[in-house]
């Protein structure tokens, strides 16, 4: 259990704010104790003192010293000034300091005890002094008593100590009732203040607060998407060296308005937007960033030529599983079909199945090698296993002689002609049509190669395509979708090609695939 309180960030907050506060209440109520010590018993002489000086300037009790019997007329006037200011005693001497007044009538006549005398009756000075008298310590004021100028008597008014410290007391108690309200006020302020912490930190203590940081640093740093973290006024709070990598001038506190385009801010959401940026194009996606509330946004930002990378190794993994896929599935049914046959003692049809399956293939293949590229051979034949088995006929009319094509071309013609023909039998797949068809035409001219795709689909609407190579654009189902296209058009426009739509004289869609030819 007492593990578990220090290992509590809300508990060890508690008891330091609390802590702190008991200190600094303590060193307060010692701070005003020795104030009040000071200021009291400083109010308190200069009050003796003042009330002396009154005392020794009234003219009765001036003329009372040139009488017979001075201490019977002194006596009710001493009596009465003290009960009006409060004093312990207010005492009249004469020039000797033989007492003509005093609080106990039975000290009259007896000398002044203190000590303190000299000061007033031979210096002819007020003082204020703290001595024992015959009533106890005090804080006591003398005067002198002057008659031209001679000293006659003296005056002393007192205030026993302990009366004094009954008045400190008093006060004092005063100022501990606030310091305590204070202090229980500021421990609640504690306890809330750390519930406050303990919310905002989702519960977290410090050691778990830095194994999530490191570990989220250690994300951040190795992934290789630009992530930036902002507020909700597109303030920049977080950053990973990926994105200060593509966006140079980044950094924490600068606002991504004076970084990327204002477009991009027009929206709470942005999937796959492509913007140039530094001299290079950009895929930005944009997505708000929320725990209960929202807090801010999350952009990931990818350089395109990197989504082009892996969009075409991905392509390309994918033909490859459907072809085997469907080659494997072809096979399988011929073998069916040649089995069934010799089981029914049908040998001469099947002679003939085998003989005719034998010259399509010779057929096909003659087709296919007019390519000059092995690998565009490669995904001709798998896309025509791949439209058998889902009952579509590709037909293929190519030239006889093409020229050779670069590494470059081949590429761009690999990932513009799988997407094109993928689309195509997508298109055909869902519908009814009795008969789908497919009809590829390749031809070459001096300058130009074009290879026209053909579908008797249910074709393209014109708005779907005044859009349909935009990145991120798709009228399928499904995540991650509509980057085909857009990643044909753009491997092409690399090697000074073009993709281009229309209608097809089948009834459905007609794509143009147009490579420049030296």
């Amino acid at each position: 259990m007492v593990t578990r309180l220090r290992q509590s960030l809300t508990a060890r907050l508690i008891i330091t704010i609390s802590g702190i506060i008991f200190a600094i209440c303590v060193l307060f109520l010692l701070l005003i104790n020795h104030h009040l010590d000071e200021s009291i018993l400083e109010e308190m002489g200069e009050k003796a003192l003042t009330s002396a000086y009154l005392i020794a300037e009234r003219p009765d009790i001036i003329s009372a010293f040139s009488t017979e019997d001075p201490s019977s007329i002194l006596q009710p006037i001493a009596e009465e000034i003290r009960q009006q200011i409060g004093a312990s005693f207010v005492v009249i001497g004469n020039e000797q300091g033989i007492r003509y007044t005093h609080p106990d009538p039975q000290k009259i006549g007896q000398s002044m005890v203190g000590g303190d005398n000299d000061s007033a009756l031979i210096n002819k000075e007020p003082i204020v002094s703290v001595t024992t008298g015959s009533l106890g310590e005090s804080i006591r004021g003398k005067v002198p008593v002057l008659v031209d100028g001679n000293v006659v008597g003296i005056v002393s008014v007192g205030f026993l100590t302990k009366d004094i410290q009954r008045t400190i007391d008093t006060a004092f108690s005063g100022w501990l009732q606030i310091t305590l309200l204070v202090a229980v006020f500021g421990i609640i302020c504690a306890v809330l203040l750390s519930l406050y912490v303990k919310e905002q930190l989702l519960g977290m203590q410090p050691a778990q607060i830095a194994k999530v940081y490191s570990a989220y640093h250690t994300i951040l740093e190795e992934t290789t998407d630009g992530i930036i973290l902002t507020t909700l006024n597109n303030d920049v709070v977080i950053s990973n060296s990926r994105a200060k990598e593509l966006i140079s001038s980044l950094k924490e506190g600068i606002s991504l308005h004076t970084q990327l385009p204002e477009r991009l801010f027009q929206e709470e959401v942005v999937r796959a937007l492509e913007i140039p940026l530094q001299q290079q194009d950009m895929i930005i996606t944009k997505t708000p960033l929320k725990h209960d509330k929202q807090l801010g946004y999350l952009y990931i930002l990818r350089a395109k030529l990197e989504y082009e990378t892996v969009i075409n190794e991905l392509t390309l993994v994918k033909q490859q599983a459907r072809m085997q896929r469907a080659k494997t599935h072809e096979f399988a049914n011929k073998l069916h079909v040649i089995l069934g046959l010799i089981k029914n003692d049908h040998i001469e049809e099947a002679i003939q199945y085998i003989r005719q399956e034998q010259q399509d293939t010779t057929k096909q293949q003659q087709v296919l090698a007019a390519q000059p590229s092995i690998l565009i051979q490669a995904l001709l034949e798998g896309k025509i296993s791949e439209a058998k088995e889902r009952e579509i006929t590709i037909t293929i009319e190519t030239q006889d002689v093409l020229i050779d094509y670069s590494d470059e071309e081949v590429d761009a013609l690999l990932t513009a002609l799988g997407n094109v023909l993928q689309n195509a039998m997508d298109a055909l797949h869902n519908t009814n049509i009795a008969e789908k068809q497919i009809n590829l035409f390749i031809h070459q001219y001096s300058h130009e190669l074009i290879i026209e795709v053909h579908d008797n689909g249910p074709g393209i609407e014109e708005e779907t395509a005044e859009h349909i190579f935009t990145l991120g654009y798709t009228t399928k189902d499904g995540y991650d979708r509509g980057y085909g296209l857009a990643i044909s058009e753009q491997a092409l426009q690399k090697v000074g090609g073009s993709l281009l739509i229309e209608e097809s004289d089948l009834g459905g869609a007609c794509f143009l695939i147009i490579l420049q030819r030296e």
